[in-house]
């Protein structure tokens, strides 16, 4: 009998992954008018209910506005009255440590940085919310149930080999098939095929192992004398041994127990027993869900580009999830990634746009991870916890000091605005600097600069836009007080096919902020270029700022 021949396809950019980063991705470059490809394992969007919270920051909110789901987050996120307080506890009916209060939607506006704020979406939402809107725009075609098994890669582009996730020992179960697109782009999460094929180390730190339990409680508050918040940490003498967080604001909380050094059995812990302990007494009416074993690490791969094939999302770092910088900071490489392959599959980009890829992405991956394993350090302290249980002054000597200790300690993990905002690619080839200092880049403060390499400042204009509203679409050239003649500058883009806007912004404040006549800003939002005065060599910067030089 003659074997049937693998299916061939083809496709501009082959994405392997469904979850969030693969899925905005897809968005992204649907948005651009690129057609793709988006293989998923799952048989469907968010299959499993994730224990995953789903923060999403500032930053991440201004990309959403962009990509055009910002309000539909805001429809399906956290209820706008539920407050985003942490309380530190030994139970929640057992003696209070501390809390650290933090306003609900309702009590809050965006920063004067920033035209949105951050916002609560879980993710067994936020998928589906994206897998709509690549379905409406009708680009990219989605296969569920389908695994990536092999690929090899040429000058030209990467020839994949898939086959339904069903496949079994004896092979596929279905028919095979090739698939040949220009770039292939891996977010197939921490243990990526994609990324061990392509020979690319993942180099960092295992923290330990960990267990989180979904639990579903109809009105938890009514079972403690807390009052509503996003989380309770609970803290005994080894320390802070777990905590529960709100997942959708409504029923659903993640119990997470602080890890351990070794694997946990799930089938060997009593949930019903934990969640017991943390009550702190027998009362409650609630349901375990789901139980997953997770390891928690930082690592970064060593490279994410290897010829045609790229890494985002997990695929090229992990991080702890103390201070929620996994999904955001994924979806900040999928914000790099796409203008650069629309740029590249049109022709006006050049071949140093995926070393700066690499260049700009890795250290942020870095940075971030860096600043979840501190404040991780902060959660698993034991010392000085002897006598949180003692219902004597000695104890609640120890607790106040404990609360305070915690409170300061882990201030920057629920407040990191300047994590979110404050990211900065000034050593990227494709970024042309100025010579002036960087700004500071603390976890919880952020300067707004429009210093090459850094985010363009957000302000509001006169038509109620924001600044950052002005960006997206190819690059724009912002005149903010420049008499002079731009034309050499559009010249030299269109000789090179780059899209480029001029937007004139008569307002002295904005004029300001920006602190040069002349700012060029690159489609995801990040400044490539300021002066007062056109340059020299106007081709040359074109040259650059696309990644043609040399």
């Amino acid at each position: 009998m003659t074997a049937t021949p693998p299916q061939e396809l083809e496709t501009p950019v082959l994405i392997v992954g469904g979850g969030p980063v693969g899925l905005t991705l897809a968005l992204d470059l649907a948005i651009r008018g690129i057609r793709s490809t988006l293989v998923e394992r799952d048989a469907g969007t968010a299959v499993e209910l994730l224990a995953k919270a789903g923060t999403l920051n500032e930053r991440t909110m201004e990309y959403c506005r962009w990509l055009g789901v910002s309000d539909a987050i805001a429809n399906v996120g956290f209820p706008d009255d539920h407050p985003r307080d942490t309380v530190y506890c030994t139970s929640l009916n057992g003696f209070v440590l501390g809390r650290d209060y933090r306003p609900s939607t309702n009590d809050r506006a965006p920063a004067p940085e920033s035209p949105e704020i951050l916002r609560k979406c879980p993710q067994f939402r936020f998928d589906p919310l994206l897998a709509e809107a690549v379905r409406e725009r009708g680009l990219t075609e989605v296969r569920y149930g389908t695994s990536w098994l092999a690929g090899t890669q040429d000058a030209d582009g990467v020839t994949s080999t898939l086959a339904p996730a069903s496949a079994g020992p004896e092979g596929p179960a279905g028919q095979p098939v090739t698939v040949r697109s220009k770039y292939l782009v891996a977010c197939d999460g921490a243990g990526s095929a994609i990324r061990r094929s392509a020979g690319i180390g993942f180099e960092g730190q295992q923290l330990d192992y960990s267990v989180s339990a979904m639990i579903e409680v109809e009105h938890l508050e009514k079972y403690h004398p807390l009052g509503r918040a996003e989380r309770y940490m609970f803290i005994g003498p080894e320390g802070t041994w777990a905590n529960l967080t709100a997942v959708d604001g409504r029923a659903l909380w993640r119990l997470t127990l602080v890890g351990s050094e070794e694997r946990l059995a799930p089938e060997r812990l009593d949930f019903e027993a934990i969640m017991r302990r943390a009550m702190g007494n027998d009362g409650g009416d609630w349901k375990v869900r789901r139980v997953m074993p997770w390891r928690r690490s930082q690592f970064t791969a060593d490279r994410f580009t290897a010829g045609r094939i790229l890494l985002a999302g997990d695929a090229a770092h992990t991080t702890s999830p103390t201070g929620g910088h996994g999904l955001n900071t994924g979806l900040g490489d999928v914000s790099d990634l796409g203008w650069m392959l629309d740029a590249l599959l049109r022709g006006w980009g050049g071949d140093q746009l995926l070393a700066a890829y690499n260049a700009e992405r890795r250290p942020v991956a870095i940075r971030n991870g860096t600043s979840s394993t501190k404040n991780y350090g902060a959660w698993v302290q034991a010392v000085g916890r002897d006598l949180v249980l003692d219902d004597t002054p000695e104890g609640e000597a120890q607790r106040r000091a404990v609360g305070e200790q915690m409170n300061a300690m882990l201030a920057q993990e629920w407040y990191s605005f300047g994590v979110a905002m404050g990211y900065r690619y000034d050593a990227s080839p494709i970024i042309v600097p100025d010579g002036t200092p960087p700004t500071p880049d603390e976890p919880s403060e952020y300067v707004q600069t429009a210093r090459p390499g850094h985010r363009a400042p957000h302000a509001w204009l006169a038509d109620g836009r924001s600044t950052i509203d002005l960006f997206g679409d190819g690059f724009t050239l912002l005149r903010l007080g420049f008499a002079g003649d731009v034309t050499p500058l559009t010249v030299a883009a269109a000789d090179r096919g780059v899209p480029l806007r001029v937007v004139a912004v008569d307002d002295p404040a904005i004029a300001r902020l920006y602190e040069r006549q002349l700012v060029l800003v690159r489609p995801d939002g990040m400044v490539a270029w300021r002066a007062d005065s056109l340059p020299g060599n106007a081709s040359a910067l074109i040259a650059t700022v696309t990644g043609n030089a040399g």
